[in-house]
């Protein structure tokens, strides 16, 4: 079938016509519109029901001493209902698992009753706890020391290098 010229003229100009026409959107969905308001809200104000929402209260949950060796992970659905998983080490791991129930209580207490079911611990690495740095100084025979092998340097910029270097390695030495 072939189109004649005066054809091709026509639709030439019925598309130049329906060309350029805004595409129909329909209204966003109000699920979509609270999500725009609630959002930036759920940022500012830190709400939300995820687990990292959770680790700001975690140590009025857990208490202090369970607080600082346990973090909330994530939360699973299952069938019988939400499960928190908690990273603990070990040892803790083992007394949290046996604490659960007044655990899963004050979670409820805090969250909403029915919130959570059951909790699940996964063990993590026991970290040692963070030594305390001492800035001690050096001795005043070290001092000593130090002022006489750099005496016969010029003052300046060389000088003040190497007695850092030498407070740093000789403080390292005691």
């Amino acid at each position: 079938m072939t189109i004649s010229r005066d054809d091709k003229q026509v639709l030439g100009r019925w598309l130049e016509k329906q060309r350029g026409k805004p595409q129909y959107r329909p209204a966003p969905t109000a699920g979509m519109a609270a999500s725009r308001v609630l959002r930036p809200l759920s940022k500012k104000h830190g709400g939300g029901s995820s687990a990292m929402a959770l680790s700001r209260i975690w140590p009025e949950i857990m208490g202090p001493r369970w607080s600082k060796i346990s973090t909330p992970v994530r939360y699973t659905h299952g069938k019988d209902g939400r499960t928190l998983i908690i990273s603990a080490p070990g040892p803790a791991a083992a007394l949290i698992m046996a604490a659960s129930t007044p655990i899963i209580e004050r979670l409820n207490t805090h969250l909403g009753q029915g919130h959570i079911k059951r909790i699940r611990i996964v063990q993590s690495k026991m970290t040692p706890p963070k030594a305390k740095t001492q800035t001690k100084g050096l001795s005043p025979r070290q001092t000593a020391q130090l002022q006489d092998g750099l005496s016969h340097l010029p003052d300046g910029g060389l000088k003040q290098a190497l007695e850092k270097l030498g407070r740093g390695v000789l403080k390292d030495e005691t």
